[in-house]
């Protein structure tokens, strides 16, 4: 009797243990799962902030660049003690010079707002800093346009230096169109980036398909998945009763919900880190 209680008594504790062994490795995976998809989203922030403080700096430093030539023109409006075609040249390349970088930073600060738009970083510090850009630009816009009036009313004909610089004008479109041609590149990417695929697919569909959720590489095609834009999908609906998500996913980041007809629906909680570990979303149905 008592050999039966001393091994009821072992089988018992073994038991518990392994009870509390699951339950800790459950935690751990969770607790790995948790951090893993902080950093990837601390590392997708850093990134974008480091680009706007690219933007912010480049156009500071043409602002600074614009000042030295307001400064040169000011100094020297009157041309004295220098021959009157090389005046002439020098100041038409400073007139040239300051609408091309004006031209420059407002492509520039537009495309900082529409970085921000779009962008995960919601700070009200960076749309003051674009606000004060714009401010700072229509700002310089009205000083450059009073030193030209001020050289006309000293009869200084600007207009006649800008005649003269008529081919560098259309450069400097030609820069502004090169500009707005590289901010729609730009935003491909920025739609590329933000673009997953998902199949929901039964296990013989899979199969004959040829699908394999651990190597999508050699078995993703077009025509078998659905593009969507992460920033613009929550759900996607199964249309089954029966789901389970093949691709690896943080657990906390999604959840399958029953519908009014009692199929499931995969819901993306934060779509950050839902996507961070894969682009692509395979769900088996049945």
């Amino acid at each position: 009797m008592k050999r039966k209680l001393f091994l009821f008594g072992a089988v018992t504790l073994a038991l518990c243990s392994c009870n509390q062994i699951a339950k800790y490795s459950s935690a751990y995976k969770q607790m790995t799962l948790e951090r893993d998809s902080l950093a990837a989203v601390q590392e997708k922030t850093v990134a974008e902030m480091d680009n706007y403080l690219s933007i912010i700096s480049e156009v500071d430093s043409n602002f600074q660049v614009i000042k030295e030539n307001e400064n040169y023109i000011s100094v020297n409006a009157n041309g004295e003690g220098m021959p009157k075609n090389d005046w002439r040249t020098r100041m038409a390349d400073n007139f040239y010079v300051i609408n091309s970088i004006l031209e420059a930073n407002k492509a520039k600060i537009e495309e900082l707002q529409s970085k921000v738009d779009n962008g995960d970083i919601k700070s009200a510090q960076l749309r003051k800093t674009i606000a004060k850009l714009t401010a700072q630009l229509e700002e310089k816009n009205q000083e450059i346009l009073a030193l030209q009036q001020d050289l006309e009313r000293k009869n200084i004909r600007i207009d006649s230096l800008v005649v003269e610089n008529k081919l560098m004008t259309e450069q400097a479109r030609q820069m502004v169109a090169d500009m707005e041609e590289q901010n729609k590149k730009i935003q491909s990417q920025d739609e590329t980036i933000h673009r997953a695929y998902y199949l929901v697919a039964t296990k013989s569909e899979l199969k004959d398909n040829g699908v394999d959720a651990k190597n999508m590489s050699s078995t993703f095609r077009n025509g078998l998945f659905t593009a969507i834009d992460i920033r613009d999908v929550e759900t996607i609906p199964t249309n089954s009763k029966r789901a389970k998500v093949l691709t690896k996913h943080p657990a906390t980041s999604y959840v399958l919900e029953r519908d009014a007809d009692r199929k499931y629906v995969l819901v993306i909680k934060n779509a950050t880190d839902f996507w961070s570990t894969s682009k692509y979303l395979i769900i088996k149905v049945d």
